[in-house]
């Protein structure tokens, strides 16, 4: 029987040598398909990579920002009324002894465009200094408001406003104490009279005529939707013949208003 086995173990070995063959191909095919990556090229002796850098992301720092030209809020603000049609130039104000008394972008008002119709420029006869942020208010409500409400009851246009300096270093009411008034920071005006185009001149303070008084009424109520803060006759007695508008924040909100 040991003589017939004898001639399969050759057989035997050459199937195992066949078999081993098939799976190192295996193996080799199997690990060309999942290579290790190779590390990546030295760099250049120069210190470049070879390949394009990618685009640098360090933060534009502020002083770069303001020499690339972009404006800041009082440019801005500048160009605003510029493109509004307001006529005004840049005042040299001089230093306070009240270091309070200060005006972030002030500008003296010559003039203001009034949406009307037909209506010409409103002159500020006294060319008040107030702050930028501030002239956008008054020249929006008396181009806006004022205007077209004196042309449709009173059938005249609004040539010019008074409305004082504008900016004084003092305090509210001229008290000797207390808190800064709003003119100290070029935030208000007092409005004394309205001259209209007929030559006729509507004051604030109660002259008699029924229709222009009426008017008064009219934007008096009206501007507490422009400005935080409106005082007129009657309010007290530091505004018996003027109306006294200004943009000064009562407490936390800038919505509360005082209007009297």
């Amino acid at each position: 029987m040991r003589s017939h086995e004898q001639p399969h173990r050759p057989r035997r070995a050459a199937r195992v040598v066949i078999v081993a063959t098939a799976l190192l191909s295996c193996l080799a095919q199997a690990m060309a398909q999942n290579a290790v990556p190779l590390p990546r090229p030295r760099p250049a002796p120069d210190g470049s990579s070879g390949s394009p850098p990618a685009a640098a992301t360090t933060p534009e720092r502020p002083d770069e920002k303001e020499a690339s030209g972009v404006p800041d809020e009082g440019a801005a603000c500048l160009d605003r009324l510029r493109a509004a049609g307001i006529r005004f130039d840049i005042p040299a104000v001089p230093a306070a002894s009240n270091a309070a008394c200060a005006i972030e972008v002030p500008v003296r008002l010559q003039s203001v465009r009034s949406h009307a119709r037909g209506g010409a420029d409103i002159r500020l006869s006294d060319q008040p200094v107030v702050s930028c942020r501030f002239a956008e208010h008054l020249s929006g409500w008396l181009g806006e408001l004022v205007a077209p409400l004196i042309a449709g009851r009173l059938s005249a246009e609004v040539a010019a406003v008074r409305t004082g300096p504008g900016y004084e270093c003092r305090n509210r009411n001229r008290a000797t104490t207390g808190k800064l008034s709003a003119h100290a920071v070029g935030q208000a005006v007092d409005v004394a009279a309205f001259e209209l185009s007929n030559g006729k001149t509507m004051l604030v303070k109660p002259d008699g005529d029924e229709a222009m008084q009426a008017a008064v009424g009219a934007i008096r109520s009206a501007a507490c939707g422009w400005f935080t803060t409106v005082l007129g006759p009657g309010s007290d007695a530091a505004h018996t013949d003027h109306m006294h508008v200004d943009i000064m924040q009562h407490g936390p909100s800038d919505r509360f208003r005082i209007c009297q």
